[in-house]
């Protein structure tokens, strides 16, 4: 084995490829947030799906498929005789997003023609006629795009996913009448802020879990922490990653705890579940993405029979 080989440290199941693809539509509210959680070890929750209305656009077509394309412009700072900019200034981000679907639903032609339902009416056939009128003002559709791959070495799903609470149609994408393609046209959407959110990503799946700590996740771990002694008062300290919290009441809540350990930089907002009563044990459980052991320090608590805290 060459030295670059060992230092490359390839995973050749954690090239991610979109083996198939499905892709969700609904028209937007303002404010919504993909669910927490949205899996479980079967895949992506059912109720995802229900609570957000979310409308399947069928399958998609193989080759045109989906794609999406960040574009984000910037006023690059350049210092008198430099040759290099100084700073670069953000201005805008954007994301083109083209879809490809092959089946005439509903949906898709709503997406396409910039109608509401209601302007789709039904035929005495059985078929359906609507009337596209000028100056109906745009619509805005909340986009879900779910792929699916697996890992080589088990055969669990992967599954890379992408939620764009707020988008619209950039440009109607040409109808085909051709006998060797479908008829419904690729959709072109351009991503809106939303508050101030712009989109959500993910991978999830039984088989990402396993592949995770090989590609530098670290796997969700779980930490049993207890006062021990008896104390009457003071405080402790836990630590993650060279980062300590400030001092914990000695019967702290599991809010309390999980609040600490939230405001380090090492953990932040949302990566991090504590459980049990006041005062402990408590059931401290990190997300894939903090890495770091978890430590404590209980020389600040007061009172009992020699006071501490243990991590297990």
């Amino acid at each position: 084995m060459s030295s670059i080989t060992a230092y490359q440290d390839a995973v050749d199941a954690g090239v991610v490829v979109v083996q198939d693809l499905a892709v969700f539509a609904t028209p937007w509210e303002p404010g919504v947030t993909f669910p927490d959680p949205a899996f479980d070890a079967d895949g992506i929750l059912d109720s995802v799906v229900v609570d957000l209305g979310l409308l399947s656009l069928g399958r998609i077509d193989q080759k045109g498929a989906a794609s999406l394309s960040p574009d984000a412009k910037y006023n690059e700072i350049m210092g008198y005789g430099a040759l290099a900019p100084r700073r670069r200034i953000l201005q805008s981000e954007g994301m083109a997003i083209a879809i490809a679907p092959q089946e005439a639903r509903k949906i898709t032609h709503r997406i396409q023609a910039n109608l509401n339902a209601d302007a789709f009416v039904g035929t005495s056939t059985g078929g359906f006629r609507a009337k596209k009128t000028a100056g109906v003002p745009p619509k805005y559709w909340s986009i879900m795009l779910l792929g699916l791959d697996f890992n080589d070495r088990t055969g669990n799903e992967v599954l890379p996913w992408w939620f764009f609470p707020k988008t619209g149609s950039d440009k109607g994408g040409k109808v085909s009448l051709s006998q060797d393609s479908p008829m419904m046209p690729e959709q072109n959407l351009q991503m809106f802020q939303d508050g101030d959110n712009l989109y959500e990503f993910g991978i999830d799946g039984a088989g990402w879990a396993e592949l995770a700590p090989s590609l530098g996740w670290a796997a969700p771990r779980t930490f049993t922490v207890t006062v021990t002694g008896s104390p009457t008062g003071g405080t402790f300290t836990l630590s993650v990653g060279g980062q300590t919290t400030s001092g914990v009441a000695f019967n702290a809540t599991s809010t309390n705890v999980r609040s600490a350990l939230e405001a380090l930089s090492s953990v932040g907002l949302g990566h991090v579940t504590v459980t049990g009563s006041a005062g402990g044990p408590y059931t401290v459980t990190f997300d894939s993405t903090v890495s770091g052991s978890l430590t404590a320090s209980g020389t600040s608590l007061t009172g009992g029979t020699a006071p501490g805290v243990t991590v297990a």
